[in-house]
């Protein structure tokens, strides 16, 4: 169908129309955090990345950066 897909079960928002088909995501990557006590981890209910503690990962982690 053509039009706007507010958002897709992977986690993107696609406007359709006869000539094109345009999809963004609607989640930024985390790219400035401690890598070596922390993990990224993707929740798929919010589409977005969690960046948890790998020692405890009911802790988050400061995140510096997103692209």
């Amino acid at each position: 169908p053509f039009g706007h897909i507010e958002r897709t079960d992977d986690c993107y928002s696609c406007s359709c129309s006869e000539a094109e088909m345009e999809c963004c995501s609607l989640f930024h990557t985390p790219v400035a955090y401690d890598k070596k006590k922390c993990k990224v981890v993707f929740n798929e209910k919010r589409c977005d990345y969690d960046v948890v503690q790998k020692a405890d990962p009911s802790k988050k982690c400061i995140v510096y950066a997103r692209v």
